[in-house]
């Protein structure tokens, strides 16, 4: 289980934290709220990129600051907003790097990796003749091969607002194949996610995040009521919901 355990960090003026939360495998928690809550901030904790000044973060029950480089890369992928490719790199090549050093590559899990993120079409490009797009597709293939090419019983797959750079449908694809990956490969994800709709869709569970602190986390369904949302997002929402499908809800914002 990846643990964040009542960790806290000053961010200039503000504060983030004391916040607690849990991530198990095979689960997707996505964290949400509005811009500035200390989202991404703690995804950084969570990731051992950043330390926490109280609290601890623990890994497979070990506490990550005690782990060196390549322990953490061999049960825990990144991948950070601004993460950018190579230059003038071939995308198998760049996908491939991703390897843990501790267990070498693995040609079978390659071409499973390439093929499951759609990136097999890609995998002889140049990385500056990728879109945006395309080229967020590469870093992902990049992050689960570095975790399935690893025998670590635990791993852990952490992800800064991952679909910001899709549209609609490539945006709910995605999410859809992390979800689906997470489950079959017994993978925890924990994503910052901008999209309500798309947490809705794709999360088992969410924590809800606004001023540096958690103000509610559980059950996606549960924790993701309008009411709720307003009062963090400061905009009134339309609720709509399926006549024939009792778990389908999606959120509109309102104009005043």
């Amino acid at each position: 289980m990846l643990e964040l355990d009542e960790v806290g960090r000053a961010l200039g003026p503000r504060r983030l934290g004391p916040v607690s939360l849990t991530v198990a495998q095979g689960e997707v928690l996505a964290l949400l709220g509005p811009n500035g809550a200390g989202k991404s901030s703690l995804l950084q904790l969570a990731t051992g990129l950043a330390r926490p000044d109280r609290g601890e973060v623990r890994l497979a029950g070990q506490a990550i600051s005690r782990l060196s480089a390549v322990e953490l890369a061999s049960r825990r992928a990144v991948l950070e907003q601004a993460a950018r490719l190579p230059a003038r790199c071939i995308v198998r090549e760049v996908v491939e790097g991703g390897a843990c050093r501790q267990h070498g590559a693995n040609p079978q899990r390659l071409a499973e990796v390439l093929q499951r993120t759609g990136v097999d079409r890609l995998a002889d490009r140049l990385t500056d003749k990728l879109s945006g797009g395309e080229a967020q597709r590469v870093l992902l293939a990049r992050a689960w091969y570095q975790l399935l090419s690893s025998n670590q019983a635990e791993r852990y797959l952490l992800l800064d607002e991952p679909t910001a750079m899709l549209d609609i449908g490539a945006a709910d694809t995605l999410l859809a194949d992390i979800a689906s990956t997470a489950r079959m490969e017994n993978i925890g994800v924990l994503a910052v996610v901008h999209d309500l709709n798309l947490a809705l869709r794709h999360a088992n569970r969410v924590a809800l995040i606004n001023n540096g602190q958690c103000v509610a986390i559980g059950p996606t369904f549960d924790v993701m009521r309008a009411e709720r949302l307003e009062a963090v997002y400061g905009v009134r929402l339309a609720e709509l919901g399926h006549p024939e499908e009792a778990d389908w809800r999606a959120f509109i914002p309102l104009r005043d």
